[in-house]
């Protein structure tokens, strides 16, 4: 049942949809970019070598919409991981930089955030998604999985290209 609920929010979502980087769709400006896991130094400290990949879709219908999932395999099962979009890339100190957010100084919160949290199944894959009612601005450049316990550390990051 989970799992068919998640097929059918991600569909609604358009995230299966394949596109290019920046495409006309008839409904409006889309711009999808996307990546691959890179695990960060706080990950391989803890053990973690993680795999996967992500997709960032920004479209102009409806007043702007953002929508966003990620797939990651190789953490602990069972377990809820705190995922947010950030603003700068994978290279920044620290990784990701900061969380983005639509009204910049506002709310730290998923409604002004973007939280596509992560919830593993009982082999360690990952799957998060987020969809905003708002357009995403160019400074939403990366994703970070960060660590239950202590979401100071880092697991793992996406640049978003």
């Amino acid at each position: 049942m989970k799992q068919a609920l998640i097929l059918i929010l991600l569909a609604t979502a358009g995230i299966t949809a394949t596109a290019t980087p920046a495409e006309a769709d008839g409904r409006g400006h889309r711009e999808v970019t996307h990546g691959r896991v890179e695990t960060l130094p706080g990950g391989l400290e803890l053990g973690y070598h993680l795999h996967g990949r992500a997709k960032l879709v920004r479209t102009d219908r409806d007043g702007g919409t953002t929508r966003v999932v990620v797939r990651v395999r190789g953490l602990d099962p069972d377990t809820t991981y705190p995922t947010h979009v950030h603003n700068l890339p994978c290279s920044a100190t620290p990784a990701g930089g900061g969380h983005y957010q639509h009204t910049i100084g506002g709310p730290v919160d998923p409604v002004n955030e973007i939280w596509p949290t992560i919830t593993t199944d009982g082999r360690g894959r990952g799957l998060g998604f987020a969809v905003h009612g708002e357009r995403a601005r160019d400074d939403a450049q990366s994703i970070v999985v960060h660590y239950p316990p202590d979401t100071s550390i880092r697991l793992a990051c996406i640049d978003l290209a």
